[in-house]
């Protein structure tokens, strides 16, 4: 039976996502998944997701198979990924495109320090990270998607009006 260990979470975007990130790597970690468990294999590394504007940072280690998640800043991360600030992180992680984050290092969105080629092999195991949906459920998703769209409409206008109410 899984787990989930009690960690600290900040209410800041990124950090929610980067522990839900975690939580399921814990999962995939604890999988019979061949692929993943390639991809854990003799790996011992440390990656550290960090928010330079929110001061928000959390680490990733993989050892020998083993993941664990730590919220703070890492003592030897063998990769660091500093996002300008969350939102850009929580943009770019959700959309898991590679060229993307080349982009924003481009763009001075982001900067990498250390072992580039473990974003390579992050990326492959990214792929894992959001579980396949079962075909039975997919009408069902359909048939949710234009009340989601709704949703988003009237929020995107209830900011809208909040932000001209403040002045911003």
């Amino acid at each position: 039976m899984f787990t989930v260990p009690v960690l600290d979470i900040k209410s800041d975007p990124l950090d929610a996502l980067l522990a839900v990130i975690g939580y399921r790597l814990s999962m995939l970690a604890d999988s019979n998944d061949e692929d993943v468990k390639a991809l854990f294999a003799d790996r011992n590394v440390t990656i550290e997701f960090a928010s330079k504007e929110s001061d928000i940072a959390r680490s990733f280690s993989f050892a020998d198979g083993q993941f664990s998640q730590q919220g703070g800043h890492a003592k030897d991360a063998d990769l660091t990924i500093s996002f300008k600030d969350s939102m850009t992180g929580v943009k770019l992680l959700t959309k898991g495109s590679l060229p993307d984050f080349m982009t924003a290092v481009q763009e001075g969105n982001l900067s990498i320090e250390g072992d580039y080629s473990l974003m390579m092999w992050f990326n492959k195991l990214a792929k894992h990270i959001v579980p396949a949906i079962p075909e039975e459920c997919k009408p069902y998703l359909q048939k949710a998607k234009p009340y989601a769209y709704k949703a988003q409409q009237f929020a995107n206008h209830w900011v809208g009006v909040a932000k001209h109410k403040l002045g911003k």
